[in-house]
């Protein structure tokens, strides 16, 4: 009924001009013959509300017609709805009409022109990440080759680049990922502390240079999930715990089974969240108030493992004291 309303708010000047000519009549009438006036008064109440109503009726009309036509215009943008917007707009607001439909026009050749720079460019970072990959598989393949004839320190090195490498790309990769339209899952059953193994000999090199004391039990559990998008969930994590880690860094990984869900709950000593910031972490390029870190920071891990656990089903809860610990719980359902 509002709506309705909406669309003779414009119209009300001149209903308002009918209703008076209306009464002005009426008066008229009145000051000619009483005897007449009287007679006549509920006719002309009659015809002055039919009036009223059917203008109001075919006003409504006219601006429905008018709105669909637009939104056909808008939606499907081709000549037949054009000539629809033309024609129930009439030749009093052709050349307005027509304006609209020409600057419309410009502005989704303009946005075509556009998405299809951008895609060209997400295709071609997305290649060369993948090209990136293929390096980094060959680099690894030569570390692993060549361990006797490096020294402990180069090894170390290029174990860190390499890692941080791996990190970036696998971002990069997901972020893509997460923005297509097909999701590529293969959920399967596999063991969770294998997994948790196998990351955590990727960020060894890292966990070693900041003295971690990382404590793991009960992870001897069966989950079924898509297991590299699970991997790459834990790696941001983890990567998130070496980042904020604090003196004599501690992080404790534990599972524990619950109803219909399993929880893995990973615990770190690091310097934490401050309360206003806790409800932000997982939002795009948020790094919060970290000091020396944050210039550091891109935001973005916590960002696509939120985005990515979603996709998998998996509920994410955080806890956290300032300066004090970061606790992040993982719930994996075990009715997927």
């Amino acid at each position: 009924m509002k709506n309705k309303l909406n669309y003779l708010r414009q119209y009300i000047p001149w209903l308002l001009i009918i209703f008076g000519i209306e009464v002005f009549s009426a008066i008229l009438l009145w000051i000619a013959d009483v005897r007449a006036f009287y007679s006549m008064l509920v006719l002309m109440i009659l015809f002055t509300v039919i009036a009223i109503g059917l203008s109001c009726y075919i006003l409504i009309r006219l601006e429905i017609k008018r709105e669909k036509a637009f939104d056909d215009f808008l939606s499907r943008h081709d000549d037949d709805t054009k000539r629809r917007l033309l024609s129930v707009y009439g030749e009093t607001h052709k050349n307005t009409v027509e304006m609209i439909i020409s600057s419309v026009e410009k502005m989704q050749a303009q946005i075509k022109t556009e998405s299809i720079k951008l895609s060209d460019y997400e295709d071609y970072v997305e290649i060369w990440a993948h090209e990136m990959k293929i390096s980094l598989s060959l680099l690894t393949m030569i570390l692993d080759n060549n361990q006797e004839s490096l020294t402990g320190d180069v090894k170390f090195k290029l174990d860190y680049i390499r890692n941080q490498i791996g990190d970036k790309l696998a971002q990069i990769l997901y972020y893509y990922r997460i923005r297509g339209e097909k999701r590529d899952f293969l959920f399967e059953d596999f063991n969770v502390a294998e997994s948790i193994k196998e990351i955590l000999e990727d960020y060894m090199p890292l966990l070693r240079e900041k003295n971690f004391d990382i404590k793991i039990r009960d992870l001897d559990t069966n989950i079924y999930s898509d297991k590299r998008g699970f991997e790459f969930i834990i790696a941001q994590i983890l990567s998130n715990a070496i980042k904020y880690a604090g003196d004599s860094p501690r992080l404790e990984i534990v599972i524990e089974k619950q109803d219909n869900f399993t929880m893995l709950k990973f615990t770190d000593n690091g310097c934490g969240v401050k309360d206003c910031d806790i409800n932000h972490i997982f939002e795009k390029g948020f790094t919060g108030d970290s000091g020396d870190i944050r210039k550091k920071s891109t935001g973005m891990g916590l960002y696509l493992a939120k985005h990515l656990a979603d996709d998998l089903k998996i509920k994410i809860d955080v806890k956290s004291k300032w300066m004090s610990y970061f606790e992040i719980s993982l719930y994996i359902s075990c009715n997927i």
